[in-house]
């Protein structure tokens, strides 16, 4: 079970005290940048995290930050200053000995037409290259559906790419999460740890239940051959949350292996 630092605190210590109180088993440390604290890619800051991840592990290093800037331009080319951003982190993360970078698609990354979606697999497959030098997974994650996701796939064409099944993020733009679980999966594309988190929207009126994602979470692990689950709501001001999603998680791993065992 993994916590994510960006949503307990810009504190990358103190989200680590939070994450290992509340019983996660790592943390996922995000590069930084604009509001979410300071880039992973000065010294002291690189330090601190080198020093987190001697007491908890630390396997994910995310680019959040990428969303505020753009992975490409609206002529079909990738963004230089996204890509360079993308490039510090790699080093960021090679010095970390984390094994996946991951990069979201979302606000100013969101890749809406086909000529950012042209421009969004132009810089994933130059950054895909970097990682697989570097011995690194590239996880790609977007609102998109599992048609949309894998012909972005597809034309990046390189073996470092997997794309990120986050539950919250494909219930909003109305996806299902286990359609995409099968469709990725079954394509070999799917990254096998899973984002869990609730809807951010009400749907057909009616305003998400927390924790209710959660139920379909055994169904979910079983179908996806996940190998770790991160929980991904917000605990900045709650991280009494985090303690209760990652017992949900628990749970609905035992709920899935004892399915496999009947």
């Amino acid at each position: 079970m993994a916590a994510p630092q960006w949503r307990i605190s810009t504190d990358r210590s103190e989200a680590a005290r939070v994450a290992l109180a509340a019983g996660a088993d790592q943390l996922h440390l995000d590069f930084g940048g604009a509001h979410r604290g300071p880039l992973l890619s000065d010294p002291g800051e690189l330090r601190a995290a080198e020093a987190i991840a001697g007491d908890i592990p630390v396997p994910v290093l995310a680019v959040n930050h990428v969303n505020d800037i753009g992975l490409a331009h609206e002529h079909g080319v990738a963004n230089p200053a996204a890509v360079a951003l993308l490039e510090r982190a790699l080093d960021c993360a090679r010095r970390l000995g984390v094994r996946v970078l991951h990069v979201p698609g979302f606000r100013r990354s969101l890749p809406v037409t086909d000529a950012l979606r042209a421009g969004t697999a132009d810089a994933l497959r130059v950054l895909c290259r970097q990682a697989a030098a570097a011995g690194l997974t590239l996880a790609y994650e977007s609102p998109l559906g599992p048609a949309d996701s894998l012909a972005l796939a597809r034309s990046v064409d390189h073996p470092a790419l997997r794309l990120v099944l986050d539950t919250g993020n494909l219930l909003d733009a109305g996806e299902d999460p286990l359609r995409f679980a099968g469709l990725v999966g079954a394509a070999g594309l799917l990254l096998p740890d899973l984002h869990v988190k609730d809807p951010a929207h009400a749907t057909d009126g009616v305003g998400p239940t927390p924790g209710t994602v959660f139920d379909a979470l055994p169904g979910l692990l079983r179908h996806s051959g996940a190998r770790s689950v991160l929980v991904e709501n917000d605990y900045h001001h709650s991280p009494t949350r985090l303690r209760t999603d990652i017992a949900l998680c628990r749970t609905a791993v035992g709920l899935s292996h004892a399915k496999e065992e009947r």
